[in-house]
């Protein structure tokens, strides 16, 4: 029988915190339940001579490795130990980047030998099995220098057909999984925050929204959930089984079914599980009942994907919600007695200092509890943002071949431009209120990436001008080196 390799690729790390590889265990939770020899490594814990080291004991036939865009260097480079230990064993990439840039994954990277294209349980298990690959939807592979596509797989519909992830896997290193939780929180609903680990759970799978910078949406395709019974046994299972006690639903939105969430709630309460939560979701997803639901089942608190309290913004992002649902959904949120964070992006197309300071007055008009504010809008692929910085030349597919995890927009502001927004965001102080000198340095920034703007457009209008000047530059470079 074959054996395989899960690896999680070490340094996933968003601001000191990482979690267990969810999608991993999903796939392992589904060859476990054919009775296939799976093992699993997170080099988030283990670190690369911990992944060296379990390639080289393990032997696997197959290597399972996942790939964001933004650590995708990291999945290379596992890749790359995987073939330098046995050339032989066969590397399968999936996730985010792999789905949308897999011609560029298969025709620059020999190491990687197939890829996963969107939901992946069924079509890695077939893979595994042995089935013929051109006899396998959602997957691209290498056919000596052909890259072919096979047809798209069509995406579970009962998602309590899926096995659960296997937990068990990774139970001996639950407690090295760091914790987060608010700082005002320490015990809530009789668990021990800051002692226990963190798990996530997922509920269910897409989203209904269009969001310009985010390709979410279209990976996923439709918004499809879990019955309340099949999720909860997988809670009551990490309950009885590990002590688990603290949870983060990944879903991008959990309450887009009002009815499904509130079955959710009622089941957790109904088995008097003691334990406590977190959850995304939309603003236009929630009324008074669900959180109060949500509250008694011990939730404690929800992040909203609010992003802009620009109207002009959100509509440029098709973000397809405005800003009263916003405030109401913050306001009853409060009510209920749950923490209300609002997640933030700083920087959007078409942002001004207006626009920073309608999401100011947002804040100070909602007292949102937190606020999650990223300091510059991320281009990743897939996403119509990619699509509109490609046709200004911002950017290509090129960029995904180089070093950097992902490209922020710059277009409007500067990094340091974009610095200042996001301070005066997390300070709630409109840029008006700002100090002298925060204002005077955003100003002379302006003017200056406005000049070398105009200089940079002139240059490339006389290609001639710019070699010369570049052939002067160079010349004083070496005069000072030597």
């Amino acid at each position: 029988m074959r054996k395989v390799l899960l690896i999680n690729p070490p340094e996933l790390m968003v601001r000191g915190f990482f979690s267990p590889p969810l999608g991993l265990l999903y796939l392992a939770g589904t060859l476990k339940d054919k009775c296939i020899d799976v093992q699993l490594i997170d080099g988030s814990i283990c670190g690369w001579s911990g992944v060296r080291e379990k390639i080289r004991t393990c032997m696997p036939d197959i290597v399972g490795i996942y790939c964001l865009t933004s650590i995708r260097k990291n999945a290379l480079n596992a890749a790359r130990i995987v073939k330098g230990i046995n050339k032989s064993t066969t590397v399968v990439f999936g996730g985010v980047h792999p789905t949308i840039m897999y011609q560029q994954l298969l025709e620059h990277y020999d190491d990687v030998d197939i890829v996963v294209r969107g939901e992946g349980e069924i079509s890695f298990l077939e893979i595994v099995q042995g089935v013929d690959l051109d006899k396998i939807d959602g997957i691209v592979y290498r056919s000596g220098t052909k890259v072919i596509k096979n047809s798209d797989r069509r995406y579970v519909e009962n998602l309590d057909e899926l096995p659960f992830p296997a937990w068990d896997l990774i139970a001996d290193t639950f407690d090295q999984y760091p914790t987060t939780f608010p700082a005002e929180l320490c015990n809530y609903n009789g668990v021990d925050l800051p002692h226990i680990p963190r798990v996530p759970v997922i509920y269910s799978r897409g989203c209904t929204g269009h969001c310009d910078f985010c390709s979410s949406w279209w990976i996923w395709k439709k918004w499809r959930y879990r019955s309340a019974k099949n999720m909860v046994d997988e809670l009551e299972w990490l309950y009885e089984s590990f002590n688990i006690r603290h949870f983060c639903f990944y879903d991008d939105t959990l309450t887009m079914d009002k009815q499904a969430t509130l079955d959710l709630c009622d089941e957790i309460v109904r088995r008097r599980l003691q334990i406590a939560f977190d959850v995304n979701t939309r603003t236009d997803c929630v009324d008074s009942e669900i959180l109060e639901k949500l509250k008694q089942a011990g939730c404690y608190e929800i992040s909203y994907g609010i992003e802009t309290a620009s109207p002009r913004l959100l509509l440029r992002m098709k973000k397809e919600n405005d800003v009263h649902a916003s405030e109401k959904a913050i306001a009853l949120t409060k009510r209920a007695g749950l923490i209300a964070g609002a997640l933030l992006i700083v920087g959007n197309v078409g942002e001004t200092k207006e626009t920073i300071d309608e999401t100011i007055d947002f804040l100070q008009r909602t007292e949102t509890d937190s606020i999650g504010a990223v300091g510059g809008l991320w281009i990743f692929p897939g996403t119509g943002l990619y699509r509109y910085t490609k046709e200004l030349g911002i950017i290509n597919d090129n960029f995904w071949l180089g070093d950097e995890p992902y490209m922020i927009y710059t277009y409007e502001h500067s990094l340091r431009q974009l610095r200042f927004f996001t301070h005066a965001i997390k300070k709630q102080k409109k840029i008006s209120d700002m100090s002298f000198r925060y204002r005077l340095g955003y100003t002379l920034h302006t003017h200056i990436g406005e000049i070398k703007q105009k200089i940079s457009i002139f240059l490339d209008k006389y290609p001639r001008i710019k070699s010369v000047l570049k052939s002067v530059y160079m010349a004083i470079k070496c005069r000072k080196v030597y």
